[in-house]
C-alpha cells in the first residue's frame, strides 16, 4: 500500500471504531449498521489484500491481543442486552450465560476464549430476534463475527464465519472504493444527528478525517 492509502486505511478504521463506542447512540437504526458492516468487511479485505506487502505490515492487522480486547469490548456490551432481556424474561439459565464483563472474556486463554465468544454469539443469534427493543441487531452480532475471524487468522487458524469472505477477491482499489462508499452513506444517515445529538456527530466527524503525515 501507498501511504495515500495507509492514511485512508486508518481513517476507516478511526471512523468503525468510533461507531462501534457510540454504538448505543445509533443501534435503533438498521441502516447505520448496514454501512457500518460493509465499511468494517471492507477494512477486514484490505487488511487480507495488503498483509503480505512488507511497508504495510506495521499499519495493518490488529495484534492478537488487540483484536482479543476489541472483540472483549464488544461482547461485554452485547452481553449486557442479552443479560436484560433474559432478566426481563425470567430467563435465569440464559441470564447466567449472559453475565460476562469484559474482563471476564480477555482474561480467558486464547482456546477458552475462542470457544466462549462463538458460544455467546450463538445465544445472541437465537435471540435476536426477540431483541430488537433491546438495541440489538444482526448487524451488531455480524461485526463481532468479522472481528473473530480476523482472531483466528491471526492465530492461523480457519474462519468460523467467512463473512467477509466476499471482499477476498477484490483488489486494493476496489476494496478503498467500497469504503469510501460505506463511509459516504454513513456522513449522509448520520447528519440527522448533526443538531439532535452535536457532540456524537463531531465525534464522527473527527474521526472521519485523513491524518497526513
Amino acid at each position: 500500500m501507498n501511504k495515500s492509502q495507509i492514511n485512508r486505511l486508518e481513517m476507516f478504521q478511526a471512523t468503525n471504531d468510533y461507531l462501534d463506542s457510540q454504538s448505543t447512540v445509533w443501534n435503533t437504526i438498521p441502516i447505520i449498521g448496514t454501512y457500518k458492516n460493509q465499511l468494517a468487511t471492507t477494512i477486514d479485505g484490505i487488511k487480507e489484500s495488503a498483509k503480505d506487502q512488507a511497508d504495510a505490515q506495521v499499519f495493518v492487522g490488529k495484534s492478537v491481543k488487540a483484536f482479543k480486547r476489541t472483540i472483549s469490548e464488544k461482547m461485554d456490551m452485547l452481553d449486557d442486552l442479552l443479560e436484560a432481556y433474559a432478566l426481563d424474561t425470567d430467563n435465569a439459565e440464559l441470564a447466567a450465560k449472559a453475565a460476562n464483563t469484559q474482563t471476564d472474556y480477555y482474561s480467558l486463554s486464547y482456546e477458552d476464549f475462542e470457544v466462549k465468544v462463538k458460544q455467546v454469539i450463538g445465544l445472541l443469534e437465537t435471540y435476536a430476534g426477540e431483541m430488537s427493543d433491546y438495541g440489538m441487531t444482526t448487524q451488531q452480532i455480524d461485526d463481532v463475527k468479522i472481528d473473530l475471524d480476523q482472531f483466528l487468522a491471526v492465530r492461523g487458524k480457519p474462519r468460523a464465519y467467512q463473512i467477509a469472505s466476499s471482499t477476498a477477491t477484490k483488489s486494493l482499489e476496489e476494496l478503498f472504493d467500497s469504503g469510501r462508499e460505506a463511509t459516504e452513506k454513513l456522513d449522509r444517515v448520520l447528519k440527522r444527528f448533526k443538531r439532535a445529538n452535536a457532540s456524537f456527530y463531531n465525534g464522527y466527524i473527527a474521526a472521519r478525517k485523513i491524518v497526513d503525515d
